[in-house]
């Protein structure tokens, strides 16, 4: 009976022992799987050229990235974009090349409106989303990146608009929506890790 027992607790050490090796690979299947790709983008559009900062996390399936991205926009307004981002790998050698495209929302982050200093009033979330190629350069499991995207930008300002209403005798504030959607080209330059 004892050595049926000692068998017993052997066993259930040695499948302890490798279910332990399993979860252990993985895991480390899952974090040899996550990427994160960091961006300084030069925007380029018809009102101005400026920068963006961008980061992208997320975990890689085969020749599939899906990860989730935010930064600063400096272009006409500053804003803090918050989006969900694909990237497939079209050549998937050594270096690789890769499409991408995100779609989320823009936040604002300042308060002032630069271009029209005199237009006063609150800013509203509105969209951005974009798409690219970007061609990374490896280096062991990191990557150096240069690309080149089209992105859009939406800022949404909710504009005071006093006006003299009669039958009361006072001003009234009666806002208007400005939507200003500003397209830019973006180059990209960045670190993958």
């Amino acid at each position: 009976m004892k050595k049926y027992l000692l068998l017993i607790l052997v066993f259930a050490c040695i499948i302890t022992f490798v279910q332990a090796q399993v979860k252990a690979t993985k895991s480390n299947a899952l974090q040899n799987n996550f990427h994160s790709f960091n961006t300084v983008q030069i925007l380029n559009g018809n009102t101005t050229t400026s920068l963006a900062i961008n980061t992208v996390n997320g975990f890689q399936f085969g020749k599939l990235f899906i990860g989730i991205g935010s930064g600063f926009d400096y272009y006409y307004h500053t804003s803090v974009p918050l989006f969900l981002e694909a990237r497939f790998n079209l050549v998937d050698r050594k270096n690789k090349l890769q499409l991408f495209a995100n779609r989320g929302l823009s936040f604002s982050f300042s308060t002032q409106n630069k271009k029209f200093e005199y237009n006063a009033g609150s800013y509203k979330t509105g969209s951005t989303y974009g798409a690219g190629l970007d061609y990374l350069i490896t280096a062991g499991n990191q990557a150096f990146i240069l690309g080149v995207a089209f992105s859009n930008k939406q800022v949404i300002q909710m504009v005071n608009n006093y006006l003299w209403n009669p039958l009361l005798n006072k001003w009234e504030n009666i806002p208007t929506k400005d939507i200003y959607s500003l397209n830019r080209i973006a180059i990209r330059l960045g670190w993958m890790f």
